[in-house]
C-alpha cells in the first residue's frame, strides 16, 4: 500500500500536466506569477532561510555547555523551522524538486523506517562522521533524521554526547545551506524566476501567465494530496485497530500536526497570492472562498487535536477531529482541481490519487 502511494504521489507531481488555450483566459491575473513570487515565495523561503539559521546557531550554542534552557532553544528551534518549511514544502515545483531538494530536507513518506536505522546506525557506529551530508543518503540528511536525533531516544542528553550533537549540527547545517540555496534559485535574475513572472514564448519552463497558473492549481493540489494520503491517512488507519500514530512525521517532537497545519495555511496563503480568492474573475473567487472555508476548518481541526501523535490517531474525539480534517481538504482539492481550475480555463489532466 505505502510503495503505491509513493508511487501515485510521484504519478501526481509528475503527470498532472495542464492543457491550456493558445491565449490567457481574463479570469488569470496577467502577474499571476509575480503576485505569487512576492506574496508568498519569498516570505516563505526569508522564513525558512532564517529559521533553519537560527536552528543551526541554538544547536552550536548547546553543545558547546550544558544549560536547559539551551536545549530548549533548540527544540523551539526546530518548531520554527517544521513551520517554516511546511510553507515552503508547497512549492513542489521548480529548485525545489531539482536535485533532490525535497527529499533531502524531508525524505517522506518512510514505511520501512529507512530514516530509524540508518540514523540509529550512525549514531551507534565508532566510525568517523560523514565530512559531507550531502554524499550520503537522503534519510540521513534531513528533518525526520533530526526530528529523531533531538527526541528520539537519546535526544535529551543531546550536550553530553558528542557524537549526537556533531550529527545534529551537521543536519542542522545541511538544512540552512538547503534553504539558502532554494532563496538563490529564485532570486531576482534568475532564469526560473524570470519564467515564471514574466513567461514568454521563448522562456522555459513557462511560456504563458496560464501555464503559470497550471503550475500553481498542480502544487496546492500535490501539496494537499500529500499532506492528507502520505502523512495523516498512514497513521488514522481505516480503523482504530489499524491506527498507527507512530507512522506519522514528526511524532517524537510532537509537531505532526502543527506541521500539517502549517501545510494546510500555505495552501491557502498560495491561492490567496494567486488571486484565486481576490482576483479579477467573480466566479474563480466563490470556488477559493469555497476552498478556503474548507481548509480553514481542516486547519482548525487538526490544531484542536490534544493528546500527543501517537495516542491522538486512535483516541476519540481526536480521531474524529484528524478524519475530518481529512474529509475537509479532500473537499478542497477537488474544488480546486474541478470547479476553479474549469473557472481559470485550466483542463488538468488526471489525478493518479483520486479515488484512494
Amino acid at each position: 500500500m505505502h510503495a503505491r502511494l509513493s508511487r501515485s504521489v510521484l504519478i501526481l507531481c509528475l503527470s498532472t500536466v495542464p492543457a491550456f488555450a493558445q491565449d490567457t483566459p481574463d479570469t488569470i491575473a496577467p502577474d499571476i506569477g509575480s503576485r505569487v513570487v512576492e506574496g508568498y515565495v519569498t516570505p516563505a523561503l526569508t522564513r525558512f532561510r532564517e529559521t533553519s539559521g537560527a536552528l543551526s546557531e541554538a544547536l552550536e550554542k548547546a553543545c558547546s555547555g550544558t544549560p536547559e534552557d539551551d536545549l530548549n532553544a533548540v527544540h523551539a528551534g526546530f518548531a520554527n523551522t517544521l513551520s517554516a518549511f511546511a510553507h515552503v514544502s508547497v512549492l513542489r515545483f521548480g529548485p525545489l524538486v531539482a536535485e533532490n531538494r525535497f527529499e533531502r530536507i524531508f525524505f517522506w513518506p518512510d514505511p520501512r523506517g529507512v530514516t530509524l536505522r540508518q540514523v540509529q546506525g550512525l549514531l551507534a557506529s565508532e566510525e568517523p562522521l560523514p565530512d559531507d551530508l550531502t554524499s550520503q543518503s537522503v534519510a540521513l540528511q534531513g528533518l525526520p533524521a533530526l526530528d529523531y536525533v533531538l527526541f528520539g531516544a537519546g535526544g535529551d542528553a543531546l550536550p553530553t554526547d558528542a557524537r549526537r550533537c556533531a550529527y545534529a549540527e551537521a543536519i542542522s547545517a545541511n538544512i540552512a545551506d538547503l534553504a539558502a540555496e532554494l532563496e538563490e534559485a529564485w532570486a531576482e535574475g534568475t532564469s526560473f524566476r524570470a519564467a515564471f513572472t514574466a513567461p514568454a514564448a521563448d522562456r522555459d519552463p513557462y511560456r504563458s501567465s496560464a501555464e503559470v497558473a497550471g503550475e500553481i492549481v498542480k502544487a496546492a493540489g500535490t501539496a494537499l494530496e500529500f499532506a492528507r494520503n502520505a502523512e495523516l491517512l498512514p497513521a488514522l488507519g481505516k480503523t482504530v485497530e489499524k491506527a498507527r500514530g507512530k507512522r506519522a512525521p514528526f511524532w517524537r517532537s510532537g509537531q505532526t500536526f502543527a506541521f500539517a497545519a502549517a501545510q494546510i495555511e500555505g495552501v491557502q496563503k498560495l491561492i490567496a497570492a494567486a488571486g484565486f480568492v481576490d482576483g479579477p474573475s467573480d466566479l474563480v473567487n466563490t470556488y477559493g472562498h469555497g476552498m478556503d472555508f474548507d481548509l480553514s476548518h481542516a486547519r482548525e481541526a487538526v490544531l484542536a487535536v490534544e493528546t500527543a501523535p501517537e495516542e491522538a490517531f486512535s483516541e476519540e474525539p481526536d480521531r474524529g477531529r484528524i478524519s475530518y480534517a481529512t474529509i475537509a481538504m479532500e473537499g478542497a482539492k477537488h474544488t480546486l482541481n474541478g470547479e476553479l481550475s474549469g473557472a481559470l480555463g485550466l483542463v488538468m489532466g488526471f489525478n493518479a490519487l483520486d479515488g484512494d
